[in-house]
C-alpha cells in the first residue's frame, strides 16, 4: 500500500479532483478485517469526524489521534471537529491543526465508559 504524502486537490487534464469524504480503516493490510473505522468530511478549512467505531473494546488512543492529526496536516485543514462521548454525555470538540510537522499536538484523551 502506498504511504506517500497525499494532497487535497489533484489536477488531471481540465479537471480538479478534491478530497471531500474519507473512510479510514485501522488494518494491517487493505482487504483484511479491520479493527476500527472512521468517516470524515472536509468542508472548507474544517475536517469533521462524523463517526468513529472500534470493535473488541479497543479505545481510540494517543497513537490513533496522532495519525489522524497527521492526516489533517496533509489535507491542509485548520481545524478538526468531533464529538467526545464520556459517561454517555456528548460534547463537541474543535482542535486547531498546526501545519508544521515540527510541532507535536497537545493530546488529552479520556477513556470512554
Amino acid at each position: 500500500m502506498n504511504t506517500n504524502e497525499i494532497t487535497r486537490y489533484t489536477r488531471i487534464g481540465e479537471w480538479v479532483f478534491e478530497v471531500k469524504m474519507v473512510r479510514a480503516l485501522k488494518v494491517q493490510n487493505y482487504g483484511d478485517p479491520y479493527t476500527s473505522c472512521a468517516s470524515m468530511t472536509i468542508n472548507g478549512s474544517d475536517l469533521y469526524i462524523d463517526s468513529q467505531m472500534t470493535r473488541d473494546g479497543d479505545d481510540f488512543n494517543r497513537k490513533d489521534f496522532l495519525t489522524f492529526y497527521k492526516f489533517c496536516q496533509q489535507m491542509e485543514v485548520q481545524h478538526a471537529c468531533y464529538d467526545k462521548i464520556k459517561n454517555g454525555d456528548r460534547s463537541p470538540r474543535k482542535i486547531e491543526i498546526i501545519q508544521s510537522s515540527q510541532v507535536k499536538p497537545v493530546v488529552q484523551l479520556g477513556k470512554v465508559s
